[in-house]
């Protein structure tokens, strides 16, 4: 999951801000292209276990291959470089916000 510290947008140009919102980052992986699909479910920080929204950003395995994930076994690795490369697609639309993978 990551943590954020402001007003969050989700997409370039946008008018619409969550405040502080807690975003959990669900992956697809499209082998035969390469692609990922990041389904980001956008729960308030005071309920995290209510998604409230979700967005999509889209990267590549070859984005992921380049972060090294921490975590105790293999999943627990990818889902943090996963977090890793959202966070990073984030930080470009909100340079003002925090963003922690917690």
């Amino acid at each position: 999951m990551i943590t954020t510290n402001g007003n969050t947008i989700f997409e370039s140009g946008s008018i619409v801000k969550y405040d502080t919102p807690n975003i959990v980052v669900v992956p697809t992986y499209y082998p035969r292209s390469g692609d990922v699909i990041l389904t980001l479910r956008i729960t308030p920080a005071a309920s995290p276990d209510i998604t409230s929204a979700e967005a999509t950003l889209r990267t590549t395995k070859t984005d992921i291959d380049a972060k090294t994930g921490t975590g105790t076994g293999d999943t627990a690795k990818w889902i943090n470089a996963v977090e890793q490369v959202a966070k990073d697609l984030l930080l470009a639309l909100n340079p003002s916000i925090t963003f922690t993978i917690v």
